[in-house]
């Protein structure tokens, strides 16, 4: 890789993060740039691969409620996303990546907000805070 263009793909300041979007990288086969990888890490960005950066957010906010994809999207743009969130959560799991649920049926939605109610009556029983920035999706 050329010297000079190594800075686009530089860490971020967050170990933690960056060892799972390690995980990533590998898993989907392409480095993040720096930019995506900040915009996992605090909801803020204006770059080239902002699709990919907020699927990834979305994917990566595993304690988030889970996803509603039991109605047809409303546009070709919303269609498109939906199919390369679902690509690339297809991925992630293959490679152990944990991600959030996606619910594709309602069987499954049913079954994941049962699961993702009781793990919040659960948090808020034993005192979790829950997250003081909501656009931050990483400790």
């Amino acid at each position: 890789m050329d010297k000079n263009m190594d800075w686009i793909y530089r860490p971020i300041n967050e170990p933690d993060l960056e060892s799972i979007l390690a995980e990533v990288e590998k898993a989907l086969g392409f480095k993040l740039f720096v930019w995506q990888k900040t915009f996992i890490a605090t909801g803020v960005f204006r770059q080239y691969g902002a699709t990919t950066a907020e699927i990834l957010r979305e994917l990566l906010a595993v304690d988030a409620r889970p996803l509603d994809y039991t109605t047809r999207p409303g546009s070709h743009k919303g269609a498109f996303y939906r199919e390369e969130l679902l690509k690339i959560k297809e991925k992630l799991d293959a490679a152990g990546v944990p991600t959030r649920k996606v619910a594709t049926s309602r069987q499954q939605l049913w079954e994941y907000m049962k699961e993702y109610e009781s793990k919040n009556i659960e948090r808020y029983h034993a005192g979790w805070p829950g997250r003081e920035d909501k656009h931050r999706i990483w400790k």
